[in-house]
């Protein structure tokens, strides 16, 4: 079965030896291994805002304000904000 040339090889000669044949073979094989590595997704958009939200001090407040022990609001303002019934 006839062996399938990389860019590489029939780029370069295999009869060759001269020292800047095989620097080119060098940079021609390390350019092949790098241009195949595909870019794996970053996750945010180049160019769009990044907005802090401190998600942890929000947590907290509603926390504080629905759920602790004495709460700022009482249980039918939670009923209401949250859209919970009570099937009793």
């Amino acid at each position: 079965m006839p062996r399938k040339r990389s860019r590489l090889g029939s780029f370069v000669d295999d009869s060759s030896s001269d020292d800047d044949d095989s620097l080119i073979a060098s940079a021609a094989a390390i350019i092949e291994t790098f241009s195949n590595v595909k870019k794996k997704h970053g996750g945010s958009i180049p160019g769009h805002k990044v907005i802090y939200r401190d998600r942890e001090a929000g947590h907290d407040r509603m926390f504080k304000d629905y759920l602790a022990e004495n709460p700022t609001y009482p249980p039918e303002i939670f009923r209401r904000r949250f859209l919970f019934f009570d099937f009793e």
